[in-house]
């Protein structure tokens, strides 16, 4: 019996017969990574050049110049300067090819550039955007694909690239990370508040995990489940312990689903809600050189995002600016050790408080001559007890004895019938020479500048990238999640700085064309006009 010989026909959609576009081979769009002298371990992917694109007989780029689109070549060119051997490697060099990895980072950091950050709109993206078409190429990933790929490849994408694509950043604004401003926020977690449980409903659950795990003993899900109510159980014990301490009244709650985020007070007016707090620190051009997420605290984010911004200008900080929030023993410590200027506020400006509020500590001066401090009504506050540091406690000095009764100052000072009190600890002095610090000229002007360094970081994540609530579960997640917000805003800088650069050198030279016209007059001939040559000019320096 004899076969019937097959003929392999190409279906690839066809180009206008009269169009004078060339067509790439089908081998020009796989790209070979790997030891070209061992085969067995070189890996292949789908990388189709974005410049075989064409829109009926106007190819991509062109269509793309035409419209005054330069976002797309800026960040494609910056991609393309990435090494990407380290998502690379990831792959096995058997198999179908992949897409490849300069060209799925391109669709998620362009589409999150727009405000797009869900995988099916990402998909979506993909396939009606062209300026996204010219950054990944012309690639058709489904949303299945997006997701795997970002969870493969999260460690190197807060992590290496995170620094070498900051790096790239920093270079195209001109700027470093000698001087940087912190600041943070809160951002709602992926959970409902409707849901929130106490620690009595959380030992329930357990209870009703374990006996379902334990008759399933073979059943992954139950194991899994089990694991999740133990999870939940220990954050609320432990958030009832950490009130318990703090002196504050009340019952924890916690998100089943969502163990590790804590109710905390939202921003503009919105309540109260289960989040993060995730902080940044950035230099003078807004670039972030500092990035991470605390479910509660961002004090204690400073000491990462200040070895993520030394790691990635390979220099130490000189200067840091934060709020008043930040103004405690461990940020004061951190700053002494790493020999930076810290400016940062303790709150209200000592000697000026509201009518309604009380005098802070920072109102009362300190004599240590003396070893006593001086109230704001001029009276003397007198050594009366002391406490040695231990586990609990820190070491610490009580002040009081003043003269209260009958001052005038008293109602905007303390309540206490045995006067006021003030409790000194060994951090106490430096925070001291931090207020001398701030109450001096210069230092007030180089504070001033923090605000328009950190605080339009978060306004354009929330109003343009659309972060006002983080999608996916779990700390972890939800750093990953933070840091490709970060890499696409400082992809923004870039692109905002080279426009810039572009454009003003566009009007230098049209400044200086003009000023030659006009001292020499026979350099054009009166029959010319000369704003014909001004608009050739401006086309000709387009991608100067």
């Amino acid at each position: 019996m004899t076969t019937r010989r097959q003929i392999k026909i190409n279906n690839d959609p066809q180009l206008d017969i009269f169009s004078t576009a060339t067509r790439n081979s089908d081998q020009s769009s796989f790209k070979e990574s790997g030891n070209s002298d061992d085969q067995a371990q070189t890996r292949r992917f789908v990388a189709p050049d974005a410049n075989s694109i064409t829109l009926g007989n106007t190819s991509l780029k062109e269509h793309l110049e035409l419209t005054d689109q330069k976002a797309p070549f800026i960040v494609a060119s910056l991609l393309d300067e990435r090494d990407w051997s380290e998502f690379e490697t990831r792959y096995a060099p058997q198999g179908r090819p992949p897409y490849a990895p300069r060209n799925m980072m391109g669709l998620i950091l362009y589409g999150i550039m727009q405000g797009v950050t869900s995988l099916r709109t990402l998909e979506r993206l993909a396939r009606v955007d062209l300026g996204c078409m010219w950054v990944s190429g012309g690639i058709f990933p489904d949303h299945g694909i997006i997701g795997r790929f970002i969870n493969m490849h999260s460690e190197s994408m807060t992590g290496a690239f995170f620094e070498s694509l900051t790096r790239a950043v920093l270079k195209k604004t001109d700027s470093g990370g000698n001087c940087l401003a912190g600041d943070g926020t809160v951002i709602e977690a992926a959970c409902s508040s409707y849901n929130m449980i106490k620690q009595e409903a959380a030992q329930q659950a357990l209870e009703a995990a374990r006996e379902k795990a334990d008759s399933q003993p073979d059943c992954t899900k139950s194991q899994k489940d089990l694991e999740k109510a133990t999870s939940v159980h220990e954050a609320v014990i432990e958030r009832n312990k950490k009130k318990k301490k703090n002196g504050r009244s009340g019952e924890a709650v916690v998100s089943p689903t969502e163990p590790e985020a804590t109710v905390q007070k939202m921003k503009r007016g919105r309540g109260y809600a289960a989040s993060y707090k995730p902080s940044v620190l950035a230099n003078s051009k807004r670039v972030v050189l500092g990035q991470t997420v605390d479910p509660t605290s961002e004090t204690s984010a400073v000491k990462p995002m200040l070895d993520q911004a030394e790691q990635i200008t390979e220099s130490p900080v000189d200067e840091m600016l934060l709020d008043a929030g930040y103004f405690s023993d461990d940020i004061i410590a951190t700053s002494l050790e790493r020999d930076i200027s810290l400016l940062c506020p303790e709150g209200k400006e000592p000697g000026k408080p509201k009518a309604s509020a009380k005098f802070q500590k920072g109102h009362f001066y300190y004599d240590k001559a003396r070893d006593v401090y001086w109230c704001p009504a001029g009276k003397e506050l007198v050594l009366i007890g002391q406490i040695k540091g231990s586990t609990r406690t820190k070491e610490q000095k009580h002040y009081g004895n003043g003269p209260c009764e009958g001052c005038a100052l008293k109602g905007q000072c303390t309540t206490n019938k045995k006067g006021r009190r003030i409790k000194r600890y060994a951090m106490d002095d430096a925070k001291d020479v931090l207020r001398q610090v701030m109450q001096q000229p210069k230092a007030k002007k180089v504070f001033s500048k923090r605000k328009a360094m950190v605080e339009p970081v978060f306004a354009y994540l929330r109003d343009i990238q659309g972060l006002n609530r983080f999608r996916r579960k779990g700390l972890e997640s939800v750093k990953l999640e933070f840091g490709l917000h970060l890499l696409a805003y400082n992809l923004i800088r870039a692109v905002r700085a080279i426009i810039y650069a572009i454009l003003w050198l566009n009007k230098l030279l049209c400044w200086l064309f003009e000023q030659y016209w006009l001292l020499d007059r026979k350099w054009v001939s009166r029959e010319r006009n000369p704003v014909k040559h001004h608009t050739l000019l401006r086309e000709g320096l387009y991608w100067i």
